[in-house]
């Protein structure tokens, strides 16, 4: 996720320079988000590798490849000029109401139940005549289409790409979504602490060492993870390939 954002911001951070469009380039950069999620759709659905190993070979290919083409492109390493954007809030709005809609839809259409049955009983579902392997392409593809919409925000809130601009944020969001116990509006409650502190280490550099107010963040989240953890109602078959019986 982290690095669909990356890839996200990067990609707004291109079509924005060489179009002059924030529009082109927040479209360029759902569209590649939601190909790197196709991509590790594929490896961790249809091939069955191991979700973590998957994720973590795409974050090692965008970053090297950020790295590869800022410097083609613009003959910098890992940094982009200035380039057109939209206002950051416009994609705030549209994230809240982005919230808001996966809450309703999860949880009050067919759907959504068809969806949580397929993260909760994968087999249960294939036996009731759901497409367990389509369903997770999927929500992957449209996870990665948000994560690049997350790099979108960052890019227009900054005005500029860097390699190191996500920060960590992907792994704070996992740790929302599990602080949420898996629930889009929970989440989003979790997601604002976490970005107060985040808001509030910038302010406390006054005061303290820098390299102590960037810990800040991190440190609550290993704190209310280890308090949450236990308690939260993980999909049991959260990250485990599923394999069709034949008969």
């Amino acid at each position: 996720g982290a690095l669909c954002g990356l890839a996200g911001a990067l990609s707004c951070a291109i079509v924005a320079y060489f179009s002059g469009s924030p529009v082109l380039a927040l479209i360029a950069a759902v569209a590649v988000g939601a190909a790197l999620g196709a991509l590790h759709a594929i490896w961790s659905v249809y091939l069955r590798a191991d979700h973590v190993v998957s994720g973590a070979a795409i974050n090692l290919l965008v970053m090297g490849f950020a790295l590869f083409l800022t410097r083609v492109i613009w003959g910098w390493r890992g940094t982009s000029p200035s380039a057109p954007t939209m206002n950051a809030w416009i994609l705030v709005g549209v994230g809240l109401f982005l919230i808001a809609l996966s809450q309703i839809y999860i949880f009050r259409t067919p759907w959504g139940l068809r969806l949580r049955v397929v993260g909760e009983h994968p087999r249960a579902a294939d036996t009731a005549g759901i497409n367990v392997y389509r369903t997770r392409l999927i929500y992957t593809v449209l996870n990665g289409a948000l994560c690049g919409l997350a790099g979108a925000f960052l890019f227009n809130n900054l005005g500029r790409f860097t390699d190191g601009m996500v920060g960590g944020r992907g792994f704070i969001g996992i740790a929302a979504m599990v602080v949420g116990n898996y629930r889009p509006l929970p989440a989003l409650l979790a997601a604002y602490l976490f970005g107060f502190v985040d808001a509030l280490q910038m302010r406390l550099q006054e005061y303290i060492p820098s390299q102590v107010s960037l810990m800040l963040p991190y440190i609550l989240t290993v704190i209310v993870l280890a308090g949450f953890l236990g308690r939260a109602q993980v999909p049991k078959a959260l990250g485990k390939p599923y394999v069709k019986e034949q008969g």
